[in-house]
């Protein structure tokens, strides 16, 4: 433990001393954000060895007010130091077997006249937990908490092995306290990833998982990542993650190496192509058995999303690019009428197609339920030469499944992975004489959670519409074109519905966007009185990995 090194004190550049930290690296301590709020520089010192170093703030938790989680800060000190920072703890060693009855140390800087440091013995368990954030510390005989121990590890006074940092304390009268409470390490590094780097953890190698670590730097943890994370480990993680990987640790430290490799894999994906080419190179050489990771089949997209605004029937108008599985350039959001929604997104797409020339793209309008049957494919992406968007794949989805904490979209995330996984379409035929009560309609696709794509034979009345929607079909088509024959032996929606069926078929889900254009090209050059599929074609096409940020005048 070399003669406790790493305990500091830390204080204001102006004097004095109001915490403790601990050194991790040569040049950086852990210590409270608490204990720093407000603060950019500090200056810490190591009793008897070192003092009055300058030392910045470098890294804070999400902590902003006393009882916040997050409660964690990073000093960086502007030299070196030559002194031996602690040895941590294995998270996955600290339970309540391994515990025992061990006393851990803390060591804490309270006002003193004499300003030296003041020590205490404490126990702690697992099971003493709270808010799935702190442990709970007991003190010692005689031993208390105050003022000035905030940010001390607590170590094993026997080998020196920190296992957590106290936090707080519940001070009574005369500021002492004999209950208090500490982050383990296992938390600490949810707010400081590159804790991980320097925890003896038992999979792959530590150049290994630093490599991953900093490829994933910055990379969120989606539904879609939380969709293939269920699908692979068969159980959802309860609270989710803050970063993929946060996720990538859950797996990796508690599931067979298998899961890992497999987990990896569906990473790539959701990264941008460089990423994904880097995470498939590091794959290679580190994840025995790994395949190459595939590139990613879906085209790039103008993502159109339509907002209707609270008052004054007004749209909320944001225009984005998806290119290479992430968003690219956007437009910032409008808020326009009804009437100047149109021109407002033909604005936006014709300066936003650029960026995707040379590549696969499509255009996507995620709008309000009520917008679905719209005719955007006849909207202009060239609105100056007047040259309309059926040139290129256009689709509908529903708005509210790219809100975060819609219901539909987790329903949509569940039948669009068991689409995915099948690899075929398998459409359901809706007749245009079919029973037209919405409750039927509702319980038929409730009870059918295998049914992913829906054909129309006739444009849907709203009550299928809305409970399609709200049992999260990912795919419906259906012609706008209603269907007003007295009889349905051989209408018009039995012959549109037919060659809908057979087209759309076995067809990959992937495929359909272009399918719909090659049948809106057929449909150019057929008999203009005869029906044809193509004709005033609608494609409900929802990808839930699709999923640009939210604009900021939509976040809450």
């Amino acid at each position: 433990m070399d003669d406790w090194q790493w305990r500091a004190w830390v204080g204001p550049p102006s004097g004095g001393k109001f915490g403790a930290a601990f050194l991790v690296t040569a040049t950086r301590l852990l210590t409270c954000a608490h204990t720093v709020h407000g603060r950019d520089e500090v200056r810490v010192g190591f009793p008897g060895l070192l003092e009055d170093l300058p030392a910045r703030v470098v890294r804070r938790g999400g902590w902003r007010r006393p009882g916040d989680p997050g409660d964690v800060a990073v000093l960086e000190l502007r030299e070196p130091v030559a002194l031996t920072p602690a040895t941590l703890a294995a998270p996955d060693g600290l339970h309540a077997g391994s515990l025992g009855e061990r006393t851990f140390g803390v060591c804490g800087f309270p006002r003193r006249p004499d300003q030296n440091e003041r020590h205490a013995s404490v126990t702690t368990f697992p099971h003493r937990g709270m808010r799935h954030e702190w442990w709970e510390l007991k003190t010692g005989q005689g031993d208390w908490l105050e003022e000035g121990y905030s940010g001390s590890a607590v170590y094993d006074t026997a080998t020196g092995e920190v296992i957590g940092m106290v936090t707080n304390a519940e001070l009574r009268d005369g500021g002492r306290a004999d209950l208090g409470w500490m982050l383990p390490v296992e938390h600490i590094r949810t707010y400081w990833e590159e804790l991980d780097d320097l925890l003896p953890l038992r999979w792959l190698t530590p150049e290994a998982r630093r490599e991953l670590r900093d490829l994933l730097d910055g990379v969120r943890y989606t539904d879609p990542l939380a969709a293939d994370l269920e699908r692979i480990t068969g159980r959802r993680a309860f609270g989710g993650f803050r970063s993929a990987w946060g996720s990538v640790r859950y797996v990796a430290e508690g599931w067979e190496p298998d899961r890992l490799v497999r987990y990896v894999a569906a990473l790539g994906p959701h990264l941008p192509g460089s990423a994904r080419r880097r995470l498939a190179a590091w794959s290679a050489r580190h994840l025995p058995g790994a395949a190459p990771a595939a590139p990613r089949s879906g085209p790039a997209s103008v993502i159109v999303r339509l907002e209707r605004a609270t008052f004054d029937n007004a749209f909320d108008v944001t225009v984005h690019t998806w290119i290479d599985g992430a968003e690219g350039p956007g437009r910032p959001t409008e808020r326009v009428p009804d009437r100047r929604v149109r021109p407002v997104v033909e604005a936006g797409v014709a300066a936003l197609a650029p960026a995707l020339f040379g590549r696969e793209w499509m255009i996507e309008f995620a709008v309000p339920e009520g917008w679905l049957g719209k005719p955007f494919e006849q909207w202009y992406v060239d609105p100056r030469n007047r040259i309309p968007m059926r040139k290129y794949p256009v689709v509908v989805r529903d708005v509210e499944r790219l809100r975060p904490d819609s219901i539909r979209r987790d329903q949509a995330h569940h039948r669009w992975r068991l689409l995915n996984e099948r690899g075929r379409s398998d459409p359901r035929p809706i007749a245009c004489d079919a029973p037209r009560k919405g409750s039927d309609f509702q319980d038929w696709l409730e009870a059918n959670i295998d049914f992913c794509v829906l054909v129309y034979g006739s444009r849907p009345v709203k009550s299928w519409l809305t409970a399609a929607l709200n049992n999260g079909i990912p795919v419906m088509m259906w012609t706008r074109t209603p269907c007003d024959a007295s009889s349905h032996g051989d209408c018009r929606g039995h012959r549109v519905l037919d060659e809908l069926t057979a087209a759309v078929g076995d067809r990959h889900p992937g495929d359909l966007p272009r399918l719909a254009l090659a049948l809106r090209k057929a449909a150019l050059v057929a008999p203009k009185d005869a029906p044809h599929c193509g004709r005033d074609l609608t494609l409900l096409w929802d990808d839930p990995s699709r999923l640009p940020d939210p604009p900021l005048a939509m976040e809450v």
